[in-house]
């Protein structure tokens, strides 16, 4: 299925620079409500994805060529991901689309980092896992993608549900979700090739920018000798105040 991608006329790719300027906030924030993601293409300069490319693959064998998951950027060094939560154009460019989704000035940036590599035996584990996100703005920037195979698309519900007033509801949503009846009515309506999950074939070097809050979502299998790398930045929990999940966090 074609995605639909924002102009980057004004798009300069260097080998080694930040990519600016960004297209309006407001235009991306309108396509995230209407179409349930938006795509920044070349947003990673190809200096700086073959640096995170090599650093994938290093990790990953190291690993014994299995699942890894690193959080947080202090164990990035040598790639852009160790400076992507402090870039400045990113960070104007969310909360310029979180201005404009919610009407009102976005607080100071609370990002939550994930490196992701689907690999061996326990790629099939972590995929096909529908899930909503804790943070309202997803920020995901393909690494690696599979070249054979499984291509390991992202699967994507856009805009299920709408913002809950309370942590309670929102764990509420969880739990309707994440349980094995519906996650196998969502995995029967994949295998059918249902026209709700949109199917997003992730590009290296794109940015991809959806509110996994809202949107059902999660990511396709690939085979167990390739990889699927993806970095994550989440931005902005609603309920992180909340006390009852500071409760339920230390149970």
């Amino acid at each position: 299925m074609p995605m639909p991608a924002l102009p980057t006329d004004a798009i300069e790719v260097a080998d080694s620079a930040p990519v600016a300027p960004l297209p309006d906030p407001a235009l991306i924030a309108a396509q995230i409500d209407r179409e349930g993601f938006a795509v920044i293409d070349d947003y990673v300069p190809p200096g700086d994805l073959q640096e995170a490319q090599d650093f994938v693959r290093r990790a990953v064998s190291g690993n014994g060529g299995n699942y890894l998951a690193i959080a947080g950027p202090e164990r990035l060094d040598g790639t852009f991901l160790k400076r992507w939560p402090e870039d400045s154009d990113f960070l104007t460019l969310c909360r310029g689309i979180y201005q404009s989704s919610m009407g009102k000035p976005a607080p100071q940036p609370s990002f939550y980092q994930i490196l992701r590599c689907l690999s061996g035996e326990r790629a099939a584990a972590n995929s096909l896992n529908f899930h909503y996100d804790s943070y309202l703005l997803t920020a995901l920037i393909p690494i690696l993608m599979p070249e054979r195979g499984q291509s390991g698309d992202l699967l994507i519900i856009p805009n299920t549900r709408k913002l809950r007033a309370s942590y309670a509801t929102n764990f509420l949503d969880k739990i309707l979700l994440d349980n094995p009846l519906s996650q196998a009515a969502l995995r029967h309506l994949y295998r059918r090739g249902h026209r709700s999950i949109r199917h997003l074939k992730l590009k290296p070097g794109g940015l991809y920018l959806f509110n996994g809050y809202r949107s059902i979502h999660t990511n396709e299998a690939c085979d167990p000798d390739t990889i699927r790398s993806t970095a994550i930045l989440h931005y902005l929990d609603p309920h992180a105040d909340s006390p009852l999940k500071r409760l339920l966090r230390r149970h």
